[in-house]
C-alpha cells in the first residue's frame, strides 16, 4: 500500500493505532473549545456594542424629544394674517415666544451648541419681514441673547429645512469642529391643528460619546471607539492618539461604514489594530445616525484562558505522542532486527561469504528460521569450496595441454614439419588465435580461483609506479599504433611512492590500458595521469572510446560481465579482467571506480595508499 522499510511500516501502523484516537479526541476538544470561545467572545462584544447603541440612541432620542416637548407646549393659534397674493397661512409663533423657546432649550440641554427657528411661509411681525425658509430667531453658546436680524440666514435650500418643512424629523451627517464632533437635528413646529408653522433646528455637540466610549471596558485591554459616516474618529475608549486616516484604513472600518454588520460569530474579525496590536473585533453601523461602533479586544487577553487550556491539551498530547513513538520504535526494532540480521546474512551469501553465521535469539519462529539459514550457509560454503577446488584443478590441468597446443602450432608455422601452404597457414592462424584466447581464459580462471581461495600472493612494499606503468605502455604501444591511438603519460618526476606490488600494478595497467585501446573505435587518445588526494595516490586512465551507460557501470567489476552493445559486440574478452583488477586493487588496500558517459569515453581510476603517510600504520 505504501513504500518504505518493514520497520517504518510497523512503526507507522503502531503510531497510527495509538495516536489516531488521541489526535481525534484532542482535535475535537480543541475545535469545540475554539467554537465555544469564539461564541462567548462574540456575545460579550455584541452585548457591549448593543449597550453603546442604546446609549447613543437614548442620547439622540432625548434631544429629539426635547424638541417635540417644547414645540407642543408653545403651539398656539394667534391671529391669522393674510399672505402674499391673498393666500392665508396659519398664524406663526410670535418672536417673543420663539426667543423664549430657544433660550429655554439652551438652558435645559447643554448638548446644544446652537438652536434656531425657520419660517415655513412668509409673514411680518413688527417691522420685520420673513420669507419662506429664512431664520426668524437663533441662539447659541457664543450669543446667548440671540443674533440680530441681519445675521439670520436663509435656509430655504438646506436639507434640514426641506425635510422638516415636509413634516419629517431630520438628523444630518456628523461634522467636526474645534469643540468636537457635531450633528444637525431639525423637527417641524406644529400648531394645535397639526399644521406646520415653522422648523426648529439645532446643532448638537456629540462630546458625550467620548464619555460613553471611555466607560466601555473589555477586560483590561478591550475598548470601544466610534466613527462617523466617513470613517473619521468620533470617540475612543483608549488614550493613545491616532490620525483620522489611520482609523479609516484600520480593521473593517471601510466596510462597516458601507453598512456591513460585524456582529455575531460570523461577523467576528481578527486583525492588527490601528494601534499595532492583534485584536478580536466586532462592530455595528447605525445608518440613520451615521455612527459606527467598534469593539476591539487584544487577542493575548481575549484568548488567554482558551490558550492555556489549548496548551495543556497540546502538552499532554505531545507527551503521549513521544511516549507512543518511543514504545513503537522499541517494539518495531524488536520485530525488525532479526529480519535485518537475515537480510545481512543474505548479502553475505550474495557476496560469496559463507562464514558469517547469524545469531538470532527471539525464542520464536524467527529464531528457528535463523538456525535454518545458518545450515543453508554451511551447505553453500561446502559447495563453494568444492566449486573453487574444481575450477582451480580444472584450470591448472587445462594449462598444460593448451600450452602444448600453442607450442606445436608455432612449430608447424615455423615449418618444422615441412612447408605450410597459404590456406593451411590461414587455418593455423585462426587456431592459434583461438588458443591464445583459451590460454587467457585459463590464466584468468586461475587468478580468480586463487583470489577466492585466498591463494593470491601480493607483496606490498613502497613502490614508485612510474616504471611499471611505462613498461606497460611500451608493451602496448604497437597495439595502439595499429589503431592510430595516441598514448599520453607525463608523470611528475617527484611522484611519491605507494604501498603496492609492482608486478600486480603491471597486471592492473595491462588490463585497464588494454581495455582503453580495445574500446576506442578508430583513432583517439589514451591518457594516464596521477593525482594526490589526501593520503592516497589516484591514477586515472582516460580514453576517448565508446563509453558506457550508467546501469552497466554498476555491474562492471562483477565476474563474467561484459557490456554488449552494437559497437562492442565484435570485441572479444573473458569478462574476468576487471573483476581480477578489482581484487588486486582491494588486496593492496586501494579503491577502483569508473566515470563514463555513452559516446564520450571513460575514466577508470584506482587509488593506492601513499607509502610515506601510511607505512607506519
Amino acid at each position: 500500500m505504501f513504500g518504505g522499510s518493514l520497520r517504518d511500516k510497523i512503526l507507522l501502523v503502531m503510531i497510527l493505532v495509538g495516536l489516531l484516537p488521541l489526535v481525534a479526541a484532542g482535535s475535537l476538544a480543541i475545535y469545540s473549545l475554539n467554537v465555544f470561545h469564539d461564541f462567548d467572545l462574540a456575545s460579550i462584544q455584541d452585548n457591549l456594542i448593543l449597550q453603546k447603541v442604546e446609549e447613543v440612541q437614548s442620547f439622540i432620542n432625548d434631544i429629539s424629544a426635547s424638541f417635540k416637548l417644547k414645540i407642543d407646549y408653545l403651539s398656539g393659534d394667534p391671529v391669522q394674517i393674510e399672505g402674499d397674493g391673498g393666500v392665508k397661512y396659519p398664524a406663526p409663533i410670535s418672536l417673543s415666544s420663539q426667543r423664549f423657546l430657544l433660550s429655554q432649550l439652551m438652558l435645559e440641554k447643554p448638548q446644544l451648541e446652537e438652536v434656531s427657528i425657520i419660517a415655513v411661509f412668509p409673514y411680518r411681525e413688527a417691522d420685520m419681514n420673513f420669507s419662506t425658509g429664512s431664520e426668524t430667531a437663533r441662539y447659541g453658546r457664543f450669543y446667548p441673547d440671540g443674533v440680530s436680524g441681519r445675521e439670520l440666514q436663509d435656509q430655504n435650500r438646506s436639507e434640514k429645512y426641506i425635510a422638516a418643512a415636509a413634516g419629517q424629523d431630520y438628523i444630518g451627517p456628523i461634522y467636526h469642529t474645534l469643540k468636537g464632533p457635531m450633528m444637525t437635528m431639525a423637527s417641524p413646529i406644529r400648531n394645535k391643528d397639526e399644521e406646520i408653522i415653522g422648523v426648529l433646528s439645532g446643532e448638537v455637540n456629540l462630546s458625550e460619546f467620548r464619555n460613553m466610549a471611555a466607560r466601555s471596558k473589555l477586560g483590561n485591554s478591550g475598548y470601544v471607539y466610534m466613527v462617523d459616516q466617513d470613517g473619521f474618529l468620533i470617540a475612543r475608549g483608549r488614550l493613545a492618539d491616532v490620525s483620522p486616516d489611520d482609523v479609516k484604513k484600520g480593521g473593517f472600518v471601510s466596510e462597516l461604514i458601507l453598512g456591513k454588520s460585524f456582529l455575531g460569530i460570523d461577523g467576528q474579525s481578527r486583525y492588527k489594530s490601528i494601534w499595532g496590536e492583534r485584536v478580536v473585533a466586532a462592530g455595528d453601523y447605525l445608518e440613520k445616525l451615521n455612527i459606527g461602533i467598534i469593539a476591539e479586544w487584544q487577542e493575548a487577553e481575549a484568548d488567554a484562558i482558551v490558550n492555556t487550556v489549548r496548551n495543556q491539551i497540546l502538552i499532554i498530547s505531545l507527551i503521549v505522542l513521544i511516549a507512543t513513538i518511543l514504545f513503537s520504535l522499541f517494539a518495531a526494532n524488536r520485530i525488525v532486527n532479526p529480519i535485518r540480521m537475515l537480510e545481512v546474512g543474505t548479502r553475505f551469501v550474495a557476496q560469496g561469504k559463507f562464514d558469517r553465521p547469524i545469531n538470532i535469539k527471539t525464542n520464536d519462529e524467527i529464531e528457528e528460521l535463523g538456525a535454518a539459514f545458518n545450515k543453508m550457509m554451511l551447505g553453500l560454503k561446502q559447495l563453494q569450496e568444492l566449486k573453487e577446488e574444481f575450477v582451480f584443478i580444472a584450470a591448472h590441468e587445462l594449462r598444460t595441454p593448451v600450452t602444448a597446443i600453442k607450442g606445436y602450432i608455432s612449430l608447424i608455422l615455423d615449418g618444422i614439419a615441412g612447408p605450410v601452404s597459404g590456406s593451411l597457414r590461414e587455418i593455423l592462424d585462426k587456431i592459434q588465435n583461438a588458443n591464445k584466447r583459451l590460454i587467457n581464459l585459463v590464466n584468468d580462471l586461475l587468478e580468480v580461483a586463487r583470489s577466492e581461495a585466498g591463494r593470491m600472493t601480493i607483496q606490498v612494499a613502497p613502490t614508485n609506479i612510474i616504471a611499471p606503468i611505462k613498461d606497460v605502455l611500451s608493451e602496448l604501444r604497437p597495439l595502439a599504433y595499429e589503431k592510430s591511438i595516441t598514448m599520453i603519460y607525463e608523470p611528475d618526476s617527484g611522484l611519491p611512492s605507494v604501498l603496492a606490488d609492482a608486478g600486480r600494478v603491471k597486471e592492473i595497467m595491462v588490463n585497464l590500458v588494454g581495455n582503453a585501446i580495445k574500446y576506442t573505435v578508430g583513432s583517439g587518445t589514451v591518457t594516464v595521469r596521477h593525482e594526490i588526494q589526501g593520503s592516497e595516490l589516484t591514477t586515472h586512465i582516460q580514453d576517448t572510446g565508446v563509453g558506457m551507460p550508467k546501469d552497466a557501470q554498476k555491474k562492471l567489476f562483477e565476474k563474467f560481465y561484459r557490456i554488449q552493445t552494437e559497437k562492442t559486440r565484435d570485441i572479444t574478452g573473458t569478462g574476468l579482467g576487471l573483476f581480477i583488477v578489482r581484487q588486486l586493487v582491494e588486496k593492496m588496500n586501494g579503491r577502483i571506480w569508473v566515470e563514463s558517459e555513452e559516446g564520450k569515453g571513460s575514466i577508470f581510476s584506482f587509488s593506492l595508499l601513499l607509502a610515506e603517510k601510511n607505512i607506519s600504520q
